[in-house]
């Protein structure tokens, strides 16, 4: 517990003058290097990162995809269907001239991973890049890691009943609820400070309803991850972050948040979380 503390503390630490310059180039460097390392773990633990032709391609996506985000907001999704569309060509086509040793199952895993992980990160830049977004994407941080560390502690003090025992035994309902509920204070509470501290208005129904989806989600995100080390048979998909793990492990949830957050936002006015 202490090492992962302290892991988390110094993470915390590097990642905010990230975003206090994320109108710089060291953001999508950032969420770059990010989704490749998180790319290269999901590759790995497949078994599809065994070969550079099979892995080049995702690799590239996932480090190319935020600095698309950031240059061609406005053309991102469609260049990401064409790049996606391509990238299943040549996954299932390695499948088809590998004579057995790339599966078409691994491959199409490989596909859909590709792109999950890849379009989680750029979310966040995406996220950045509308009105106010300084102010909001950092909440695509916040609300799973309150919502994961709040689970854990209510999880401890309350949980009696499983949440999905096949796929984490050690996540409760009454954890879940928990988190999502002090998920949805803390959120409250930072658009509060934002209002009172900057010339933000907050939009506190936009909020709640953001805080509550976004951390459902989160949980989401985490299950979904744990459902393919579980199926693979791996404890942790990385070593980069003492006691958490490596990318995928610390940022799980924030795949599945981070574009929840963005199409909330961009794409429902009503929602938007500050005037």
């Amino acid at each position: 517990m202490r090492t992962r503390v302290i892991t988390a503390v110094v993470m915390v630490a590097v990642l905010i003058p990230f975003f206090i310059f994320s109108d710089t180039l060291a953001f999508p460097i950032l969420l770059s290097f990010l989704g490749a390392l998180g790319v290269y773990e999901m590759q790995t633990c497949i078994g599809a990162g065994k070969t550079v032709p099979s892995i080049l391609p995702s690799l590239l996506v996932a480090a190319g995809l935020p600095f698309l985000s950031r240059h061609c907001p406005g053309q991102v999704l469609p260049f990401s269907f064409l790049i996606f569309f391509l990238l299943i060509i040549l996954s299932y086509g390695a499948s088809v001239f590998s004579k057995g040793k790339y599966p078409v199952d691994i491959a199409a895993l490989s596909c859909s991973t590709t792109a999950y992980i890849s379009f989680g990160f750029s979310s966040v830049l995406l996220l950045r890049d509308l009105p106010h977004g300084e102010a909001v994407c950092f909440l695509s941080f916040v609300i799973p890691w309150v919502t994961d560390t709040f689970a854990y502690f209510c999880g401890r003090a309350f949980g009696k009943h499983k949440l999905i025992p096949e796929v984490s035994p050690k996540k409760t309902v009454e954890g879940s609820v928990g988190g999502t509920l002090c998920a949805l204070l803390l959120t409250l509470l930072y658009g509060f400070l934002i209002g009172r501290f900057t010339s933000l208005t907050p939009n506190y129904l936009g909020i709640a309803v953001t805080a509550a989806a976004g951390s459902l989600l989160s949980q989401c995100g985490d299950l979904m991850m744990s459902l393919v080390k579980r199926k693979f048979g791996v404890k942790d998909y990385g070593k980069l972050f003492p006691g958490h793990g490596g990318v995928l492990d610390r940022f799980d949830s924030v795949l599945c948040t981070a574009p929840a957050l963005y199409f909330l936002t961009a794409f429902l006015p009503s929602l938007s979380l500050f005037k």
